[in-house]
């Protein structure tokens, strides 16, 4: 929800990332002044863009977290019917 009477917004139509095809950045402060400014904020806004493309490690992580929950679970679920004696 955007509250207030004036926001800054970095409004990118087709930016360099395949997944967008529209991106709004809100802006803490104004824009630079000078044209160098504003293509700074630009540029920084397509690595963003871009930069979730190559979040390749992400599920990656997960996936090793959840492999080693499932068998710490296992593990645990064994060692709990050797002690009750279910399993000889």
């Amino acid at each position: 929800m955007v509250k207030g009477c004036q926001r800054r917004v970095l409004h990118l139509k087709n930016p360099e990332s395949g997944l967008f095809e529209e991106a709004f950045f809100f802006l803490k402060s104004p824009l630079p002044a000078g044209s160098d400014g504003a293509k700074e904020m630009v540029a920084e806004a397509n690595r963003i863009l871009l930069g979730t493309r190559t979040g390749d490690a992400r599920p990656r992580s997960r996936r090793i977290a959840f492999l080693f929950g499932a068998l710490s679970g296992a593990a645990a679920a064994v060692a709990t019917l050797l002690v009750i004696g279910l399993i000889v």
